[in-house]
């Protein structure tokens, strides 16, 4: 039997190399393993062959984007339960509204977001939103 325990992947979906290498280097910080995609087609791909306890997902991003993504996402029976951190540069208040709005053409609403980081917010901030969304540790994210 390996030394080495399972440990928690973390998908990373987001289309700028320096962010990936920065939430690389803050999710091994905290003992688990990231899986890094370059943007939504391939994040998708990947969660075919992986569950992951939970998900950072950018909004703005080549091939298909992190609120078309987010939309299949919490409509699939496999993914929905899947803890998704948006971190995104994109204002907080327009991509809420954004949400809004694509619901009025949809047949069933997507929920809001329960999880949203501005990409300048606090590595340390970030870290315990993260370990919250996989360990559960009371933290209330903003």
């Amino acid at each position: 039997m390996s030394r080495e325990k399972c440990r928690h992947k973390i998908l990373i979906m987001d289309d700028e190399i320096q962010m990936r290498f920065y939430l690389m280097s803050l999710v091994k910080s905290l003992g688990f393993d990231p899986v890094l995609a370059k943007d939504g087609v391939q994040g998708l791909d990947t969660l075919t062959r992986i569950k992951p306890a939970a998900i950072i997902l950018d909004i703005m991003m080549p091939q298909k984007g992190g609120t078309l993504v987010y939309q299949e996402l919490v409509t699939h029976p496999e993914f929905k339960t899947i803890p998704i951190i948006f971190f995104s540069g994109v204002d907080r208040k327009a991509f809420f509204h954004h949400i809004k709005m694509l619901n009025i053409n949809l047949e069933h609403d997507i929920p809001e977001p329960a999880i949203f980081v501005a990409k300048d917010a606090d590595s340390e901030y970030l870290k315990a939103v993260i370990k919250k969304c996989v360990l559960g540790n009371g933290l209330e994210p903003e």
